[in-house]
């Protein structure tokens, strides 16, 4: 997946990914981490997620990231936000109501920038090829280097049907990609019915797996 395919999906409306609800395993795991001193979550790759309205509603402030433009313009819009806009260098950075989104190229952000000990990937992980997951990791890790905890949901199903995104990853995968920094305790693995775009692939269910990073 390249940038301008990102662009091109929004653009288009296929963002099947997106969901107009909260994410029930978020509702049910996210109080099972350890928040003490927590001030802010971080949401890699957010879309216009309404997960983060949840988040902010936690007493969390809430940094987002997000390639498109669209998508950024898009959440604020619908929240009725009016966001003030800053641009850095490597990212143009929204915020209104103490929900941050940092707009620009998630692997180009600078060392350090996000100071989040804690972090919400429902859809991140699982939009990236193998190829760019443990980049994404190191990305992670180098730009909110304070992270201690974080919660993580994959899909997981038979990739030879369908190409990808999203991509299916495996509990193997994520235990290598992760462990180097987290401890990985898997939560639940439940089965779900794919989204319409799947289905017409011949992609009828998959398995939603849920985890809990704790940094060692």
């Amino acid at each position: 997946m390249k940038s301008a395919d990102w662009v091109t999906r929004w653009k288009e409306g296929r963002i099947g990914f997106h969901r107009p609800e909260y994410n029930e395993s978020l509702l049910k795991y996210w109080p099972q981490l350890d928040q003490s001193g927590a001030q802010s979550v971080l949401v890699p790759l957010c879309g216009k997620s309404l997960d983060m309205i949840w988040l902010k509603q936690q007493g969390l402030e809430v940094i987002g990231t997000e390639l498109v433009k669209m998508a950024v313009e898009a959440f604020y819009q619908e929240q009725n936000l009016q966001p003030e806009i800053q641009d850095h260098q490597a990212y143009r950075h929204w915020q209104a109501n103490d929900i941050h989104i940092l707009e620009g190229d998630f692997f180009e952000l600078p060392e350090g920038s996000v100071q989040s000990t804690v972090f919400y990937d429902r859809a991140a992980l699982i939009a990236l090829p193998q190829t760019m997951r443990k980049q994404y990791v190191t990305q992670l890790m180098q730009t909110a280097p304070d992270l201690k905890e974080g919660l993580l949901i994959t899909v997981e199903y038979d990739q030879d049907l369908v190409p990808g995104p999203p991509f299916s990853v495996r509990e193997p995968e994520v235990r290598e990609l992760f462990s180097p920094w987290f401890e990985v305790h898997k939560l639940e693995s439940h089965t779900s019915a794919a989204s319409t775009n799947l289905k017409e692939k011949g992609v009828n269910e998959l398995t939603e797996a849920v985890y809990r990073l704790v940094r060692r």
